[in-house]
């Protein structure tokens, strides 16, 4: 399983209480549906087929039937892990739920990890975290990371406690809630627990200023960019965000911007992600074509 699905599974399992169980269930239920149907098999496991081609697959198969969690949970790994690494990947998040069923209420211990798979697990965890947020949401937990970021950064002492591997979880994470209690939303208390989760935390002010720079990243991830040749209407921009906020998984506001070099269709960027479906690129393409077989 890659750490970034790890991570957003921890996320999608914290809290989830009494539906843990059913989320156990309904892991168990999609890897089944993953070795006995093949037609499901063969385009989740397809590395032609686009990621977020292999979410909308699940979301369309799931929505409505299993839980939201669940439904998220399967869906984003669908999109980030491996299209090859899915149904062993699958198997190893039922694994994850039962571990956490069979301890409710309490917080998982990530195993060590280095530095680059630590800070995965953390994008993971955060992208699940930041996806029940608004945009203020969003905006307050950046800067509480920040203002944490700086406090630790000048207080040595504080520092080194959290950092302090020796020092068990339980007795690291009641310092950080005794410091954040009354002053901080409940988003920022639970990516900071999860910092000292991580198996990682030898520096906890790099680490919750990287946090600071996912918050910054994701208030891009909300708005999306749409260039077309001509105004789009009011039905048009409905469907189209209802659209991409199904790929992202996120809220999305649309802004359009008429560039005539387009031609025909839409390019579309939300955040990272860029959907080019102009006739420009398509006519490209052709071009590229013809000056090869010439």
């Amino acid at each position: 399983m890659r750490d970034l699905v790890r991570g957003y599974a921890a996320a999608v399992l914290d809290g989830a209480g009494p539906d843990t169980g059913r989320i156990v269930s309904e892991l168990g239920s999609f890897g089944a549906a993953l070795v006995h149907f093949d037609a499901l098999r063969q385009v989740l496991t397809d590395a032609t087929v686009a990621p977020a081609s292999r979410r909308a697959v699940v979301v369309d198969l799931l929505g409505g039937r299993d839980s939201a969690r669940t439904v998220a949970l399967l869906g984003f790994t669908a999109h980030y892990e491996h299209a090859s690494e899915l149904a062993p990947s699958v198997a190893a998040l039922v694994g994850l739920a039962e571990q956490v069923a069979a301890a409710p209420g309490a917080d998982l211990v990530e195993p060590p990890a280095g530095r680059s798979a630590a800070r995965e697990r953390l994008r993971g965890y955060a992208d699940r975290v930041f996806e029940e947020l608004d945009d203020a949401a969003v905006d307050r937990v950046g800067d509480e990371m920040f203002a944490l970021s700086r406090l630790l950064d000048r207080t040595e002492s504080l520092r080194h406690v959290l950092a302090d591997t020796d020092v068990p979880y339980r007795a690291r994470a009641a310092v950080l809630e005794d410091l954040l209690a009354g002053r901080a939303a409940p988003a920022t208390l639970r990516l900071a627990r999860y910092v000292l989760r991580n198996g990682r935390t030898r520096d906890p002010v790099g680490t919750f200023e990287w946090l600071v720079e996912l918050a910054a990243r994701e208030r891009g991830m909300r708005l999306a960019e749409v260039r077309s040749a001509v105004e789009l209407d009011t039905a048009e921009l409905a469907r189209l965000a209802t659209a991409l906020g199904r790929l992202v998984a996120r809220r999305v506001t649309v802004r359009v911007v008429v560039d005539p070099t387009v031609v025909g269709g839409l390019l579309v960027s939300v955040g990272d992600l860029v959907i080019d479906g102009t006739v420009r690129l398509r006519l490209e393409r052709l071009r590229d074509v013809l000056a090869l077989s010439s």
